[in-house]
């Protein structure tokens, strides 16, 4: 049975499909050694896949109750992915910054405002995505790109959360119709500000592996490319599936591990008995007996 650890869930706290103890539930029957459950944060305005306001109190009552019944068995921590919005809303300047969090995933899902006064949420359906490029950008891809880069590196400096999420997700619908090629200096230059910024900063950097099982072709978030110049900046890295599903909390393992052991990783970062420690791991799981004392 393989270790693994992961700290990028979603429940039906917002927009997943399970209760968050069905998650800790297949994590301890898959021998996890951690589980983190990470529901997307209320945000001041109307959202479909964000965690209501009402709901929070209970959210985290619920993860604590897990940790008591997992106690000695599976590590369980809480976490929010939270949304940074450029003059509008982080964990900095709310009432966020007040709660018993053990970690904090930093993300950027929305960009401008649309007409109607609402946000521009880029992660969703391709044809959604390419209409509101269109309406608010002209389909001027890059500048939209630089934009997202722009707020990534905004939330680093501000907002400075634990982990990024999914670093690279504005490619996420490059292939239904490419709007870019990575390949491009100007791309390369504010991947490689950014992570420098990452760098200079301290943050942890997910692998995530939803685009490994959610989309045709697969992707990787981030590149494999970027994970190269992540190691040459000694980024620190961990594993996660954004799991919104039991059956999901370590698809894609395999083959990110695959990934970032060919690209000289050996370590990766996770929560040990509340502490940011890093584990050694290969192919075949992480070695937990094996941690520097």
């Amino acid at each position: 049975m393989k270790i693994w650890t992961n700290f990028h869930s979603h429940s039906t706290y917002c927009d997943g499909k399970s209760e968050p103890g069905d998650f800790v539930k297949e994590a301890f029957n898959r021998g996890f050694h951690a589980f983190g459950c990470s529901s997307h944060a209320p945000v001041p305005f109307p959202s479909h896949w964000n965690m209501p306001l009402e709901k929070l109190q209970d959210y985290l009552s619920t993860i604590n109750r897990l940790k008591s019944r997992y106690k000695g068995h599976i590590q369980v921590y809480t976490g929010l992915e939270i949304d940074y919005i450029e003059g509008h809303w982080g964990y900095a300047g709310s009432f966020l910054k007040e709660l018993p969090l053990d970690y904090r995933i930093g993300s950027v899902h929305y960009l401008d405002r649309l007409p109607d006064g609402s946000f521009f949420c880029f992660d969703g359906k391709p044809e959604g995505f390419f209409e509101k490029i269109e309406l608010l950008y002209k389909n001027d891809f890059k500048a939209v790109i630089r934009k997202y880069y722009h707020h990534v590196r905004q939330m680093i400096k501000y907002d400075t959360p634990d982990i990024i999420g999914h670093l690279d997700k504005i490619k996420m619908h490059n292939t239904v119709r490419k709007y870019f090629d990575e390949n491009e200096k100007w791309y390369v230059r504010e991947l490689e500000d950014t992570i420098d910024l990452i760098s200079e900063k301290k943050c942890i950097v997910e692998v995530n592996t939803r685009g490994l099982y959610r989309h045709d072709p697969p992707m990787l978030y981030p590149s494999q490319w970027v994970l190269e110049y992540m190691f040459e900046k000694n980024i620190p890295v961990m594993i996660n599936s954004d799991a919104h599903h039991p059956s999901e909390i370590d698809t894609g393992y395999d083959f990110a591990a695959k990934v970032l052991h060919e690209t000289g990783w050996d370590t990766l970062r996770i929560l040990i008995n509340g502490a940011w420690t890093d584990v050694p791991f290969d192919t075949d799981g992480l070695k937990i007996d094996k941690i520097k004392q």
